[in-house]
């Protein structure tokens, strides 16, 4: 048996060849346009593709982030035989350049029965995710009733409309719409223009759909979506803060999930917030909290996100244990 690594810091083009090869009937999380939209974080990258026999048998997205705060994506398998040794080299590469910690998230429509990374000296930070059956036959039936209720009112009301664009109607206007929206609602300017324009290739790809909201012909809100191979994830939502008393979203969620069923996913995760409470390094605020309990109005099943935190530094063990004690304790009375 033959092994050779290949580093995307040694050679890219090679890296993301191989990369797409593991990742056809992964989630959105590992196409690499939205792993590469992680440039923006730092330059200093370490991923690497493990090849066996000249077959790529695993790979490990590990960008080297200033920002301590990211969970990055765990190390995808096509064989698992190689995990350990994986594992090792991961070690190696965080002992030679110093990093103080390591934070890998498993995807929860992965369907993992357990937190793997475990047994790799990983300490357990999972929280919640929110997983929405899209097979069911009457999706509205299966939404909390005051969702329902919201859903309704707004197919009734002739001043909204619902539209989308996709692979077949890709329109860089309206997705640059999209995008001031999102900077609007924020208040300013969260991530860098490259990160939607990344958004926007997986959309004329043919894997990630925008649904919009007009509201007497004024478009007030959007909601954007990633699918593949049977699993979608709700990405991300903007909308005209001036309109923000209009239960928006429920109905472009509505629309968004009707959308996916006839593309063929079964699954759509929600995405964070959707944990309903403060667990290590995850501490919502009131608003983050309210969005949580937005997503869990659909119908859908609590899934564990399995994440896990590996400590090559004492010092940063003891500033999130610290962070931990001082948030948790907000929740004691």
């Amino acid at each position: 048996m033959s092994v050779k690594i290949i580093y995307k810091e040694k050679d890219e083009e090679l890296f993301w060849k191989y990369w797409d090869e593991l990742t056809m009937d992964a989630s959105y999380r590992y196409f690499s346009t939205n792993l590469k939209t992680y440039n923006y974080c730092g330059k200093n990258d370490k991923s690497f593709i493990y090849l066996v026999n000249n077959q790529p048998a695993a790979g490990v997205f590990l960008p080297m982030e200033k920002i301590d705060k990211f969970f990055i994506y765990a190390p995808i398998f096509k064989d698992r035989s190689v995990e350990k040794e994986v594992f090792h080299i991961i070690d190696e590469i965080a002992i030679k350049n110093k990093i103080k910690k390591i934070m890998f998230e498993i995807d929860p429509l992965e369907d993992y029965k357990y937190n793997y990374l475990q047994k790799y000296g990983y300490l357990d930070a999972a929280i919640l995710s929110y997983i929405v059956n899209l097979t069911a036959d009457d999706l509205l039936a299966a939404a909390r009733k005051g969702c329902r209720n919201d859903i309704k009112t707004a197919l009734k009301d002739k001043d909204f409309t619902v539209f989308f664009i996709d692979k077949d109607g890709a329109d860089y206007g309206i997705h640059e719409e999209y995008r001031e929206l999102h900077k609007k609602c924020a208040g300013k300017e969260t991530r860098p223009k490259e990160t939607f324009d990344w958004q926007f290739e997986r959309l004329k790809e043919g894997k990630a759909v925008l649904l919009g909201l007009k509201y007497k012909g004024e478009n007030i809100a959007f909601s954007y979506f990633e699918f593949n191979a049977g699993k979608g994830v709700y990405y991300s939502s903007a909308d005209d803060p001036d309109y923000d008393k209009m239960h928006l979203y429920h109905i472009l969620v509505y629309k968004a999930m009707e959308y996916l069923k006839k593309k063929g996913v079964k699954r759509l995760d929600m995405g964070q917030p959707a944990s309903p409470s403060p667990q290590f390094n995850y501490y919502p605020d009131n608003k983050q909290m309210n969005i949580a309990l937005f997503k869990r109005g659909f119908g859908g099943e609590f899934s564990p996100l399995f994440r896990g935190i590996k400590y090559f530094s004492k010092e940063a063990l003891q500033k999130d244990m610290e962070e931990f004690a001082d948030n948790y304790s907000q929740t004691i009375t």
